[in-house]
């Protein structure tokens, strides 16, 4: 059968409305109910018993009216079917009574609770599902239907029309639901189907994305080669001019800035559809392949056998060539790198950091490594001058390194360059007195100079704390003196000053003339005192040696004069006694 339908307002199809007017209609219904005559005839007057049973059945039927959406939904097939036999047994014995009271006109209050408990019925069919509650609503309207018979038969007409129009009304709103139904189901069937299309339309669309994105990428790279002219011209312009690259962003602003856009674009669209690790390692692979073909053009070096010493050609060089490209990595290309990261990945700023520690990961260990090799060969002077030189150009780099790796993702390169820094300095230690024994036990130490002179142990000594200190002493003032350690190198070169004293000392006592020994010693010295001025190196030693180094200088000095004019003297004291012999003795 089909239900029939008019036209209804969308506001009689919300539920909280028949939930407001069943739980109103049953108030009116139960209030004018125990108002009205036939339940005067029925029960007899009130009484304190009647009223609170009254009250407490009108509150399980209004309760149950306002909540029927609640209970019908948790209630169970057994519960329902209890349900029906209580209003059919309520329904038999309200017909048996009204019957017996059915003897006079039934008054106002009878009517209108029959029309209210008609009403909250038909809300109730709104609502539930039970199967009587429409037959619940047949049942008031037909006595509704009678009642107003009984008065005059005219008035029956308005209660036929009143019931019809219920009838109808819940036809039409059923029609609604059925409709809605239908829509429903047909909708669950179209999701269905266009799910399976979106996925292939979503998987059409991550193509155009990636595709999109490796266009932007492969752009880039044609930048390449003048990206690394770029830095090459930069970076000599730098060297000469003896100052730091400050700027950062050169290297970005010879981008085209509508690749850098583009690329930023399409990250943010394949960011969107969730493609952010196909997006970062399309990005990494490209710009650490750029960082590798770099440091192999600045190396001149095959990459793989960089971090072997022992195989190196010409070991001086390749320090100096690592040193510099160093500098280039740390200074110009990675800061560029970082900057360029955050600029395709701007609001992207985990993603940004990822990319970056991977890019710059390899390549940064790489760099370390060749550093590290050195912390394990064997001591010699050709080491030792290497490893010095590292040693500082590393104290250089490692405030870049903690700038650049501040997130935790890249913090063990940081971590990894202070430990090799600190295994140099350990190296160093070893091998200082081991080179520092090879130069006083040389063949160059034993020799003696016939006419005093600056003796070659001075100027291997000095040699060996130019070359070596020089570069390292601020250094290792900085990293170890100033830390506390046991190995405080201001006080071994005051130590080799010292034990090249005594070893002059030494020498001077091959000299038979007192006032050669004196002069050897005066002018070792005042070569020494020179020395140190000249290299600034006196801020480096105590006062108390600088003092005792000129005391002993110009006691030297003034015993040789002494010495000298004792054998002036002498010689003419001679002279004299021959110029007082007589003539014919």
């Amino acid at each position: 059968m089909t239900p029939l339908s008019v036209p209804i307002p969308s506001w009689l199809m919300h539920q909280k409305l028949w939930r407001f007017l069943g739980f109103a209609s049953s108030i009116v219904g139960l209030l004018c109910y125990a108002l009205s005559r036939s339940f005067n005839f029925l029960f007899g007057k009130w009484n304190l018993a009647k009223i609170s049973i009254y009250i407490v059945f009108s509150l399980i039927i209004c309760l149950a009216t306002f909540f029927a959406k609640v209970w019908q939904h948790s209630a169970s097939l057994r519960l329902r079917a209890h349900m029906t036999f209580l209003v059919l047994t309520v329904t038999s014995v309200y017909s048996f009574f009204f019957d017996k009271a059915a003897i006079g006109d039934p008054d106002a209050y009878s009517i209108v609770s029959s029309a209210s408990f008609a009403i909250m019925w038909f809300s109730l069919s709104r609502k539930i599902h039970c199967g009587f509650e429409v037959d619940m609503l047949y049942f008031f309207l037909g006595v509704l239907i009678i009642q107003l018979m009984k008065i005059r038969f005219l008035l029956s007409i308005v209660a036929i029309c009143f019931s019809y129009f219920l009838i109808v009304l819940r036809s039409s709103l059923d029609a609604s639901t059925v409709t809605d139904s239908e829509y429903l189901e047909l909708h669950d069937q179209n999701h269905v189907s266009i799910q399976v299309e979106s996925d292939s339309q979503q998987s059409n669309i991550h193509r155009i994305i990636m595709t999109k994105l490796m266009d932007c990428v492969e752009a880039l790279q044609k930048r390449k080669a003048a990206l690394v002219q770029t830095i090459f011209e930069e970076y000599n312009n730098a060297t000469n001019n003896t100052m730091l690259v400050t700027d950062y962003n050169f290297l970005i602003d010879t981008l085209p800035q509508g690749v850098v856009n583009d690329l930023h674009e399409a990250v943010k669209s394949a960011v969107a559809v969730g493609l952010v690790k196909e997006c970062s390692d399309a990005y990494i692979d490209c710009w650490r392949e750029f960082l590798e073909e770099c440091l192999a053009i600045l190396l001149e070096l095959d990459t793989v056998k960089i971090d072997h010493p022992n195989t190196l050609p010409t070991p001086y060089f390749m320090v100096k060539r690592w040193a510099e490209t160093c500098n280039v990595a740390f200074k110009i290309l990675f800061p560029f790198e970082r900057r360029l990261c955050d600029r395709v990945f701007f609001g992207l700023r985990s993603v940004s950091d990822v990319c970056f520690a991977n890019i710059c990961r390899e390549s940064t260990t790489q760099l370390l490594n060749f550093a590290d090799a050195f912390t394990r060969v064997s001591c010699s002077f050709d080491q030792i001058f290497i490893i010095v030189h590292i040693f500082p150009a590393l104290c250089d780099l490692i405030p870049h390194l903690q700038t650049l790796f501040c997130d935790s993702l890249a913090m063990f390169l940081v971590n990894e360059a202070i430990t090799i820094q600190n295994n140099l300095r350990e190296a160093i230690e070893g091998c200082y007195t081991e080179v520092k024994n090879m130069i006083f036990r040389s063949k160059k130490a034993k020799f003696v100079f016939p006419n005093g002179g600056i003796h070659p142990l001075t100027m291997d000594v000095l040699a060996y704390v130019e070359l070596f200190c020089e570069p390292f002493l601020q250094k290792y003032v900085q990293g170890s003196d100033r830390a506390g350690t046991s190995f405080s190198f201001s006080v071994e070169m005051v130590s080799m000053l010292k034990i090249l004293e005594r070893k002059l000392r030494t020498k001077s006592k091959n000299y038979k003339d007192p006032a050669l020994c004196y002069f050897f010693m005066m002018i070792n010295r005042r070569y020494i005192q020179n020395f140190v001025k000249q290299r600034h190196f006196v801020t480096h030693l105590c006062n108390d040696w600088v003092q005792n180094n000129t005391h002993k200088a110009e006691e030297n000095l003034e015993l040789y004069y002494k010495s000298s004019w004792n054998m002036v003297v002498d010689y003419l004291k001679l002279y004299n006694d021959e110029s007082l012999v007589p003539a014919g003795w």
